[in-house]
């Protein structure tokens, strides 16, 4: 797909936060923006830095957004160096930090490397930045890794965000629903 096509696959809407939570187990934000400027729920939200949730729900002038840091919310990631794939998802522990989940043991990740989404799910676009890995451990026996992912977002200073539309997740919604079994 060449670039301007792409980039005409997305609607972006700026918004200011004007309310955030952090240190709950399900964080949310709320944002100045809302259906009278076409938001609507599960757009994706990201902030300057890096990735920072989806849009739960839309008021006519404002709506809440789930963040990264609330321990219901997935978020489909890739290991950028290697291209392995697997699930960013909080431990409501510390909001610098996200676990990156279900990483083969095959896989030998290192400190400093980029996580970034997948563009799986067709919420978020692909590539974009989630954090680096801090620590990366194999529990013996285990298989799979214990990676604590450093986030490129600090949530406690996010005053801005960018919402992203996919035109084209309607369609590839429809499409995957008359799949039986293809999201099992």
């Amino acid at each position: 797909m060449a670039d301007s096509a792409r980039l005409n696959q997305y609607l972006f809407i700026s918004a200011r936060v004007v309310n955030n939570s952090v240190s709950r187990f399900t964080n949310f934000i709320t944002i100045d923006r809302g259906q009278n400027d076409c938001v609507q729920p599960g757009m994706a939200v990201i902030g300057p830095e890096g990735v920072v949730g989806k849009v739960k729900v839309a008021g006519r002038r404002f709506s809440v957004v789930t963040s990264l840091l609330n321990v219901d919310v997935m978020v489909s990631a890739r290991l950028k160096r290697t291209g392995h794939f697997g699930t960013v998802q909080w431990d409501g522990e510390s909001p610098d930090f996200i676990l990156f989940k279900y990483l083969p043991r095959h896989v030998q990740p290192l400190p400093g490397d980029t996580i970034v989404t997948t563009g799986y799910s067709g919420v978020f676009p692909e590539g974009l930045l989630i954090g680096t890995v801090a620590e990366a451990r194999l529990p013996q026996g285990a298989p799979f890794y214990h990676i604590r992912v450093k986030l490129a977002q600090d949530f406690r200073k996010l005053a801005y965000v960018t919402l992203i539309n996919n035109r084209l997740l309607p369609e590839l919604d429809s499409l995957e629903m008359r799949v039986p079994d293809f999201n099992q």
